[in-house]
This record gives structure tokens, C-alpha cells and sequence, in this order.
């Protein structure tokens, strides 16, 4: 991974690292790149992808639809503000 990238990942995770924890990290990574890169190497052959070792039977649920939400019921616990939804303060 370039520096420009590690910087642009720690900046888009909000995450500060000094530059102990900065090298620590960025050798990890690297470490992970690699391991993928290894992945993307594995010849399978005639051999069929399995996504999941176990077969799990898919559960479907019957849907309905219905109006839950009735306005005087959305706005129960709030109140409107300059076409804003104010809620309860926490």
C-alpha cells in the first residue's frame, strides 16, 4: 500500500495513529494485501466454488402489507420545526 493511500484511509476513518502505531498498522495491512494476493493465485480447477460448507435451507417469511405508521403516531413523541422532525432530547 502506497503512503498516499494509508494516509487517505486513516483520513476517511478519522483514525490518528503516531508513527509507531502508523508503521504498525500500515506492516499489517500489508500483510492482509499480500495473504489476498495469494488467494487470487489458487487454482481450483474443475473443482465447483462452495460458499458454504453446510446447506441451509432459505426461510421465507409471508409478507402483508400495512400502514403501521400512522401520522399522528410518527409525530407522537416529536414536533415539527421549519418542515424539520424534532425529536426528544437524550
Amino acid at each position: 500500500m502506497e503512503e498516499y493511500e494509508f494516509e487517505r484511509l486513516l483520513k476517511t476513518a478519522r483514525i490518528e495513529l503516531d508513527k509507531e502505531e502508523s508503521a504498525s498498522v500500515k506492516k499489517d495491512i500489508n500483510e492482509i494485501l499480500r495473504f489476498f494476493d495469494k488467494l487470487e493465485n489458487v487454482s481450483l480447477g474443475e473443482e465447483e466454488q462452495a460458499f458454504h460448507s453446510v446447506e441451509i435451507p432459505e426461510k421465507l417469511r409471508k409478507d402483508s402489507a400495512e400502514n403501521k405508521n400512522e401520522l399522528e403516531n410518527v409525530f407522537y413523541n416529536g414536533e415539527n420545526y421549519r418542515f424539520y422532525f424534532l425529536g426528544p432530547k437524550i
